[in-house]
């Protein structure tokens, strides 16, 4: 089962606007089984990544293959790789700023490129919601 009581506690942005999701979350059968705890959108390498949200870096450099940043948001962290940092940890960032450029080397989709993104509380993975950039309800008939 997904929480999705999640969407109404963050409002998040897609870190790469247009990107096709090409892979979709799935929770494993248990923490160690296999699963995708995140979703992956498919872009072109240096495509510009922007903080999903407002937080601050709460870390960002290399891991095994692949540069990542994580972004805490109170209780929540986003996370995306393999992007190549622009920012600096401690750093506080706002919705949609730039943090860095998606790399193939270490992508998922390689060799094209797409961007791993994730989302937890605590241990607890979710799957990433994005809100409607309007502003204001579509009223829409009941009947046609």
């Amino acid at each position: 089962m997904i929480p999705l009581i999640l969407a109404f506690s963050l409002n998040l942005i897609p870190p790469i606007p247009g990107a096709v999701n090409v892979k979709d979350f799935y929770i494993p059968e248990n923490k160690y089984a296999s699963g995708h705890r995140g979703i992956d959108l498919l872009s072109i390498e240096n495509s510009q990544v922007l903080a999903a949200e407002d937080g601050f870096i709460s870390h960002s450099g290399f891991i095994y293959n692949r540069w990542t940043i994580t972004v805490t948001h109170n209780s929540f962290r986003t996370t995306y790789e393999p992007v190549k940092p622009i920012v600096k940890l401690g750093q506080k960032v706002k919705q949609g700023e730039v943090i860095g450029f998606l790399q193939t080397e270490g992508s998922h989709c390689f060799p094209k490129s797409c961007l791993h993104f994730g989302l937890k509380e605590g241990s607890t993975y979710f799957k990433p919601v994005f809100i409607s950039l309007k502003k204001y309800p579509i009223l829409l008939p009941i009947y046609s």
